[in-house]
């Protein structure tokens, strides 16, 4: 459906300020989305649909993406600073060592009993905080998650007992 509700949008990142001339834009993304080429993607500004035409990396963790139809300075101006999301159903074309983007997953129950509270990251590694009886954290691994069938799954219960 093309019914987008809050709960169906997630956070990239953050449009930064135009660079150059020719309508390409800064975009500070969640680390997660570092490691992926966003060409091609569709996403969301103020619940308006646009598609990335070409995304690079500009100097280190600085990235750049230009919007199909946006061509010069004066087209992307109204971008900056806005939050640009994408929807659930893209969860997979973001996986990463045979795991989905952990942010689609908060507010969400793993083996129908642990809730993920939130997720973050330290020492290149992604951690998910989640609750059984009480807060725990978890690297986000395959060691300890799996994820089949659009379903993530805790496999390995050695930090929640």
């Amino acid at each position: 459906s093309n019914l987008l509700t809050n709960n169906n949008l997630f956070l990239l990142g953050v449009l930064g300020k135009p660079h150059a001339l020719n309508g390409f834009l800064y975009l500070n993304q969640d680390i997660y989305f570092r490691s992926f080429d966003l060409t091609g993607i569709n996403v969301f500004i103020n619940g308006k649909n646009f598609k990335i035409q070409k995304f690079k990396t500009h100097l280190k963790n600085r990235y750049l993406i230009k919007f199909e139809g946006f061509d010069s300075i004066s087209d992307i101006e109204t971008f900056r600073n806005q939050n640009i999301y994408i929807t659930s159903e893209q969860i997979n074309t973001f996986i990463s060592n045979g795991l989905p983007w952990p942010g689609f997953f908060i507010g969400k129950k793993l083996n129908n009993k642990y809730l993920v509270k939130n997720y973050f990251y330290a020492d290149n590694l992604v951690y998910l905080t989640i609750d059984s009886h009480q807060e725990v954290v978890i690297p986000f691994n395959d060691i300890f998650f799996e994820y089949k069938d659009n379903e993530l799954n805790l496999i390995n219960f050695d930090l929640v007992q």
